[in-house]
């Protein structure tokens, strides 16, 4: 207890009664006659949150007492971004699954939950080492390659990629785990593409990324041109956007630091190129056959509700039946309104009592979606009952509205394909 979890010097003598010190070079270091544990050995579990019942081991490096690295090849534990990436990832039976950037290997565990066969990569000595003790602890088989994103694996394919790679950009990359060194947002760009390599067809990529917000672009044209000519439905989402200030304030807290030449280079290397904030974001990728891919950039900063992976599972089935499915067949079919979807209405007081001032659709799970819509999506969508064909839906509208047919359809099926992109509206 004390030299395993909680980190404290023990006599070499009593630690030889134990344990077969000459042996745990990973995990132990001996001084004189004293042996530390270097590492910290933590027990992990997702249980009712990711995957019921899953308790595993996760090797990392301790910081000091400041909270600061000891080390450039730092193995970091479990923290708040690879607990997201975790509750982001579409977990449904596959045959294989790739870990791109594993560090102390946590995402590794979560596929080896629905995946036959689970590969990670790191260009750390270090992290390939703590994550076999770990895996090896946890009697999780992992195959652990060592190289840089997806190149040591370029010539197989997998039908799920995750990756949480070291985006946190910079002058300098002084710690391997965070640190993208000095070319802006590359890397991020680099490890979506490297994902997007490997996948078969019909496999899905997840990541965590940054982008720059640079002055005179519009950093959605900038990130989608990252995935423009992949061949995948993908979907790119910012969750956060920081001002320089705080980006390298939040930074320089994660590692225990507070010297202020370092926070001015950092902030002189965002004047130098322009940088007016830094976006922090999710991407989904699928790789498709025939047809045309999806492609969504946004922004969507409203709190939603965590895990996220069934609902990105979902956005990937309805995306796959629109696509397959022109005007006419969307006017045949029966779509019913999802669960916890509501209308909201903002009204204020007025010369005749209260009156309505804008409504909005309301999802209550998942991606928690506010939608502003006037009195005829509202309508559409009470007609959805599950047992209506949406070409009568739209021979109500034609009445009441006093608008063609034919003029009407198209504006009706469009709204629809929106709200069903959504999740609003399930077929």
């Amino acid at each position: 207890m004390r030299l395993l979890l909680i980190g404290d010097r023990v006599a070499l003598d009593d630690v030889r009664q134990l344990l077969p010190v000459e042996e745990m070079s990973t995990v132990l270091a001996v001084t004189g006659d004293e042996v530390t544990c270097p590492v910290e050995i933590a027990p992990h579990s997702e249980a009712g949150h990711v995957e019921e019942g899953a308790d595993w081991w996760v090797m990392s490096d301790r910081t000091d007492a400041r909270g600061r690295p000891q080390r450039p090849d730092h193995v970091l534990g479990v923290g708040g971004a690879s607990t997201t990436l975790a509750q982001l990832t579409v977990r449904r039976p596959i045959a294989s699954a790739l870990d791109i950037g594993t560090g102390c290997g946590v995402q590794a565990l979560h596929l080896s939950r629905h995946t036959r066969h689970v590969t990670a990569t790191d260009a750390v000595p270090r992290a390939l080492a703590l994550a076999a003790t770990g895996f090896a602890l946890s009697g999780v088989d992992v195959e652990l390659v060592e190289g840089d994103l997806a190149q040591p694996v370029r010539d197989r394919a997998f039908d799920l990629v995750v990756c949480n790679p070291p985006f946190v950009v910079g002058p300098s990359a002084r710690f391997r785990y965070r640190d993208a060194g000095g070319d802006g947002d590359d890397i991020s760009c680099a490890a979506i593409r490297a994902a997007a390599s490997v996948l078969t067809e019909g496999g899905v990529a997840q990541l965590l990324a940054n982008w720059l917000h640079v002055l005179g672009e519009d950093w959605r044209d900038r990130v989608a041109a990252w995935v423009a000519d992949l061949g995948c439905d993908a979907w790119l989402v910012e969750r956060d956007v920081q001002d320089p200030v705080d980006y390298v304030s939040t930074w320089l807290a994660d590692a225990g630091e507070d010297d202020p030449r370092v926070a001015e280079q950092w902030l002189q290397w965002f004047r130098t190129n322009r940088i007016e904030a830094v976006g922090f974001g999710w991407v989904l990728l699928r790789r498709v056959g025939a047809g045309s891919a999806r492609i969504a950039v946004e922004a969507a900063t409203q709190p939603v509700e965590q895990p996220l992976g069934p609902h990105l599972a979902g956005w990937l089935d309805r995306v796959a039946w629109l696509r397959e499915r022109g005007d006419d067949e969307l006017l045949a079919t029966r779509f019913t309104v999802a669960p916890g979807v509501r209308l909201d209405v903002a009204s204020a007081p007025g010369g005749q009592g209260w009156e309505p001032l804008a409504q909005a659709l309301r999802l209550d799970d998942g991606w928690r979606w506010t939608l502003p819509c006037d009195h005829a999506t509202a309508a559409i969508v009470s007609g959805c009952d599950g047992a209506t064909p949406l070409r009568t839906v739209v021979a109500v509208l034609t009445v009441t509205l006093g608008v063609p047919e034919p003029e009407l359809a198209p504006a009706v099926c469009a709204t629809v394909r929106g709200l069903v992109d959504r999740g609003l509206l399930l077929p």
